[in-house]
């Protein structure tokens, strides 16, 4: 089951993208201000998430008249928006997970929602045209394109055994640090990737060519 996620951020990609993944997700949810995305998608998302702190009076009025069913939420609570939208989704049986419109000007929301892969054994995935954030499972092998840029990160506080290939910098039983950050900006060199590691917990950021 595969859920699609529109958070409350700034979408950077084109509408062509979202609606992509659109018909290919089984579960739509807009959380807070994502409602204002599928709102210019003219495509109505099966539920509405969040506090409502931030989307538009008229948004979330096109959601009740589209029969959205809206999820909401104090704003004096224990878990973020977009935590209650992943829970949420867990719960209905979704084990794909893509995030868009997580984007934008507050770093501290970026950085809450990305700890969120170290909180979830579920595939998922924070999503733009050009850019993929993920949580590495335990052996991944990929087909890209050279010349991409990936930055590795230990989010436990080593991330041991780890292994690449297809990468300009290669490594072998390597370990990283949460704090010393050194696997930032390696780049592909063929046209498939390995990343493996043995303990720990390793996210992953792709900027696509």
């Amino acid at each position: 089951m595969k859920t699609f996620i529109v958070s409350g951020g700034e979408p950077k990609s084109p509408l062509e993208f979202y609606k992509k993944i659109i018909n290919e997700s089984d579960i739509l949810i807009a959380v807070d201000k994502g409602i204002e995305l599928y709102k210019k998608l003219d495509t109505e998302p099966d539920y509405l998430i969040g506090d409502l702190d931030s989307a538009s009076q008229e948004s979330i009025e096109w959601a009740e008249s589209n029969d959205v069913e809206i999820i909401k939420y104090r704003p004096e609570k224990d878990f973020t928006d977009i935590d209650l939208a992943i829970d949420f989704a867990i719960n209905n049986n979704s084990d794909e997970i893509i995030i868009s419109g997580f984007l934008g000007d507050r770093l501290d929301h970026i950085f809450g929602a990305l700890l969120l892969l170290k909180k979830y054994s579920e595939n998922i995935m924070f999503k733009e045209e050009f850019l993929e954030i993920s949580k590495a499972p335990k052996k991944l092998e990929m087909n890209v394109i050279p010349g991409e840029i990936w930055s590795l990160f230990s989010l436990s506080e080593k991330t041991e055994g780890i292994y690449l290939k297809g990468f300009k910098y290669p490594l072998k039983n390597g370990t990283l640090f949460i704090n010393n950050p050194i696997g930032i900006s390696n780049e592909t060199i063929d046209n498939t990737i390995e990343i493996s590691y043995e303990k720990g917990c390793l996210i992953y950021f792709r900027w696509k060519v």
